[in-house]
């Protein structure tokens, strides 16, 4: 069988107070996007063992990969008889905040639940997903929500219209661990999402260009400046909507103009990985 494990983008992101587990306490507004990955998952003899593999080869597919992870919850808490080849055919790119391995995670979840015809509440699958990352229990159900605790909270939000998203990442990426590391050294600052979650549903986009925030964009700059310059870039070829997605490096763009974004994604795709996708409602 094969799931999918849809990317997302934060609007928002405060980053709260650091929990004596390490964590850091969030509040995040995220938009689900089209741009996926595939994860095949095909039932083997106990015997075979359980593997991952990729058609990227660049990413790593030992133990440490959030959907082995994600097998290993599943099979302790299901006590799996079998094994699994968990194939992942990669179309989000590694390192770039818009929470790919989250993503492929999530799938390997529902992926088992469907294959293996389990009954389970979503209050258990949450619980799976969150010993796994904070971006997991999110990517379980990909719609427009607000995500706080350490991401295990989840309430979906009304968002009026549908965007194009034009993507652009530099070649570099950045570790999630490092850009919190950094924003910790920063200091955090905080910005009120209600505003933006209104602005959401109602489809302002000026009051959605006012309140969008990312709190770790400032850290993320600090180790890589080559954000700031594409954020510059895009502001100028008239894009309001443009903000840095997760911990980066990725930065995103929204219009309701695809031939704009269309015009503009050929400038940036000889220097960065760039993509155009929609976001899911």
């Amino acid at each position: 069988m094969i799931a999918r494990a849809p990317a997302k983008i934060n609007l928002a992101i405060n980053v709260l107070n650091k929990r004596p587990d390490g964590y850091h306490d969030i509040d995040i507004i995220s938009l689900p996007l089209m741009l996926h990955d595939s994860i095949e998952i095909t039932e083997y003899p106990a015997r075979c063992g359980t593997f991952v593999t990729s058609d990227d080869t660049s990413l790593l597919c030992d133990e440490s990969n959030l959907v082995y992870i994600a097998y290993r919850e599943m099979k302790k808490e299901f006590n799996f008889k079998c094994s699994f080849r968990i194939h992942i055919y990669k179309r989000i790119p590694l390192e770039s905040g818009l929470a790919g391995g989250s993503a492929d995670a999530a799938a390997v979840i529902r992926g088992l639940v469907k294959l293996k015809k389990l009954k389970v509440s979503q209050d258990q699958l949450v619980e799976i997903a969150k010993r796994i990352g904070s971006d997991v229990p999110y990517c379980l159900f990909n719609r427009p929500s607000r995500i706080t605790g350490v991401g295990e909270k989840i309430r979906e939000i009304s968002v009026k219209k549908k965007y194009h998203v034009l993507l652009v990442k530099p070649l570099q990426g950045l570790s999630t661990r490092a850009v919190y590391e950094m924003s910790d050294q920063l200091g955090n600052v905080t910005h009120d999402i209600s505003l933006l979650e209104k602005a959401l549903k109602e489809g302002n986009n000026s009051d959605i260009k006012k309140y969008m925030a990312n709190g770790l964009q400032p850290a993320a700059i600090k180790l890589l400046p080559e954000i700031q310059e594409i954020i510059d870039r895009l502001k100028s070829k008239q894009l309001d909507l443009v903000m840095m997605s997760g911990a980066g490096s990725t930065v995103f763009a929204l219009s309701e103009n695809y031939r704009q974004l269309e015009k503009i994604a050929k400038e940036f795709d000889e220097e960065y990985d760039v993509f155009i996708t929609t976001t899911l409602q």
